[in-house]
C-alpha cells in the first residue's frame, strides 16, 4: 500500500500553549484550523467531547479547510455516550449531537466518529450491550472505539468490532497496570492509531499539576520508529489509515506529527512553522520553516 494513503495529525487544533509557536497570537479560530491544515493531513475535533457541536459551527470548519481538498476530519463522540452511562441517552441527546456534525459529514470530510472510553470501561457483557446499542443508533456513521483497559485484549473482542461495523483504535499510552498495550489491529477498511504519549507519573491524576499535564510528553527519535512499524502494519491492512498524537501540552503532538510526516512522506518537502521548528530543534534536519523564526519573550 502507498504510505500517501495514510493521514497524520493531531487531537484538537485549538490550545491556549500553542499561541506563538503553531500559530500567531492575533490569528482567528479559523486561522488556527487553517494553519493545522496547511501543515497536517487531518485534526480530530475534540471539542465534540464536551459539548455537541452546533451545525454552524462545524460548516464554518468545512468552508475553512475548503483550499486543503485532501485534510480530513475525525470527531470525538459527546461524553454523554461514553462516561455518562447510568442511563442510556435520549433521542434528542442523540438527534443533538449527530445534527451538529452532519455538516462534516455531508462534505465527504469526516472518517470517523471515535467513541473513547476510559480505563474504567472494561470488557463486560453490560459494556458490550452498550456498544451495540452505539452500533444500532449510530448505523450509517463511520464509528471507531477506543478502550483503554488490557481486558479487550480478549480472543473475541476484534470479531466483535467487525460484527458491528467498528474501527479498531489502536492506542499508544503509559504502560501501567491492566493499560491496554499498543497493536496493530485493523478491523475494516479504515485503520486507526492514536498516540496520547507516556506521562506515566500524570496518567491516573484527577488534576495534573498543570494544564494538560496529562498528555506532557514528547516521543523520542526510537519511539517513533517504534511506533512507525506499528502504523506500517496497520496501513497494510487498511485502505486509509490515520495517526493522532493527542500528546498536545506545548504544541509537542504537532512537532511529532511533523516528524512522523518526515518519514512517511521521504520525497515530499514537509514545512512548518518556524517557530515550531525553533522551539523543537530535531526538526531543523528534515523540514523547511516558514515564516520568522522567533519565539516570543518570556
Amino acid at each position: 500500500m502507498s504510505e500517501n494513503r495514510i493521514f497524520v495529525g493531531t487531537a484538537g487544533w485549538s490550545y491556549p500553549d500553542w499561541t506563538d509557536t503553531v500559530y500567531p497570537r492575533s490569528g482567528s479560530a479559523a486561522d488556527r484550523l487553517r494553519t493545522v491544515a496547511d501543515y497536517l493531513d487531518c485534526v480530530e475535533v475534540d471539542s465534540s467531547f464536551y459539548r455537541p457541536p452546533a451545525a454552524r459551527v462545524s460548516g464554518n470548519w468545512v468552508r475553512t479547510v475548503a483550499g486543503f481538498p485532501g485534510f480530513r476530519f475525525l470527531a470525538k463522540a459527546w461524553q454523554r455516550f461514553t462516561h455518562e452511562r447510568t442511563a442510556p441517552w435520549s433521542r434528542a441527546e442523540f438527534e443533538l449531537f449527530t445534527a451538529g456534525l452532519s455538516p462534516l459529514r455531508e462534505a465527504g470530510r469526516l472518517e470517523a466518529l471515535l467513541f473513547q472510553f476510559p480505563w474504567s470501561f472494561r470488557n463486560t457483557s453490560e459494556n458490550r450491550d452498550w456498544l451495540e446499542s452505539v452500533a444500532e443508533w449510530f448505523g450509517g456513521w463511520p464509528i471507531a472505539v477506543e478502550v483503554r483497559h488490557d481486558s479487550w485484549q480478549d480472543a473475541d473482542v476484534l470479531g466483535f468490532f467487525r460484527e458491528h461495523g467498528f474501527i479498531w483504535c489502536n492506542i499508544d499510552q503509559p504502560a501501567l497496570a491492566h493499560c491496554l498495550a499498543p497493536g496493530s489491529n485493523v478491523t475494516g477498511e479504515t485503520g486507526y492509531f492514536r498516540l496520547h504519549g507516556r506521562n506515566a507519573r500524570n496518567w491516573f491524576r484527577e488534576q495534573p499539576e498543570t494544564y494538560g499535564g496529562r498528555y506532557d510528553y514528547l516521543y523520542s527519535e526510537s519511539e517513533l520508529e517504534e511506533a512507525l512499524r506499528r502504523v506500517r502494519k496497520i496501513a497494510v491492512q487498511a485502505k486509509k489509515t490515520f495517526v493522532v498524537f493527542n500528546n498536545h501540552k506545548d504544541a509537542k503532538a504537532f512537532a511529532n506529527a511533523l516528524q512522523v510526516k518526515v518519514r512517511l512522506q521521504p520525497d515530499v518537502v514537509v514545512r512548518a512553522p518556524a517557530a515550531v521548528v525553533a522551539r523543537f530543534p530535531a526538526l531543523r534536519k528534515s523540514v523547511v520553516p516558514v515564516g520568522q523564526e522567533q519565539l516570543p519573550l518570556e
